[in-house]
């Protein structure tokens, strides 16, 4: 059992926020329903908010050249189509009981942080300030020091995330072979295409490109209640 209070967060939009809190309430009353077109809405927004907190924002905060901003936006654009197929395909098959266990994963995955909602990942201390070394010798301007740990981090937290976003709720779903064919693929089409870019784009950083992801980076990192892993 890990106990962290780090996480990586980023501010969920007061409408992802009202249409996920209005569900989560819905799917505790006794008269619940499936409702796999909010299911669809509400992963939809989602997506779309954590590509732009978590690539397109770093991007263009960092003045990518165009080249390297193609190899972000080709990945954007990979990850939600193959995020689409997944979320179509099993958000209509699910009952009930699986919309109330959908609606307490995403209830587990939202605090209120600084004021404002947010949308966290959990990560171990140790992880944490391994990343933190490493973004503050980007700052420095030390950024050949610091490269092999943000490629360390970013790979990492891209399996991270993916497990806490998509592994495991699609775990708690139960769901049938072909279904979860379709979410292995769907996943694995992500997996491979973040570390692409990756490794593609963070040794690519100049001195200041770097300087700025590190800063940015950072400012994701937030202090939130102790969460048992």
């Amino acid at each position: 059992m890990t106990h962290t209070s780090t996480y990586v967060a980023f501010a969920s939009s007061d409408r992802l926020h009202q249409i996920t809190d209005g569900y989560i309430q819905r799917m505790h009353g006794s008269s619940a329903r499936a409702e796999p077109e909010t299911i669809e809405r509400i992963m939809a927004m989602f997506l779309d908010e954590a590509l732009a907190a978590f690539m397109i924002k770093p991007a263009e905060l960092s003045g990518l050249s165009p080249a390297l901003m193609r190899v972000i936006v080709f990945t954007t654009d990979t990850i939600t189509k193959a995020s689409q197929v997944v979320i179509r395909s099993t958000a209509k098959k699910l009952n009930v009981a699986q919309n109330r266990d959908i609606a307490e994963y995403m209830d587990k995955v939202r605090y209120q942080l600084d004021g404002r909602w947010h949308i966290c990942l959990p990560i171990d201390d140790a992880f944490a300030e391994r990343a933190r070394q490493g973004f503050e010798l980007a700052i420095d301007g030390k950024r050949q020091q610091a490269t092999p740990l943000m490629l360390d981090y970013f790979h990492r937290i891209t399996d991270i995330a993916l497990k806490w976003y998509f592994e495991d709720p699609l775990q708690l779903l139960r769901l049938g072979p072909i279904l979860r064919k379709v979410a292995d693929v769907g996943v694995g089409t992500t997996r491979k295409a973040t570390h692409a870019m990756i490794d593609n784009v963070i040794p690519k950083l100049n001195d200041e490109q770097a300087k700025v992801t590190g800063e940015y980076t950072l400012s994701l990192f937030k202090e939130g209640p102790a969460h048992n892993d």
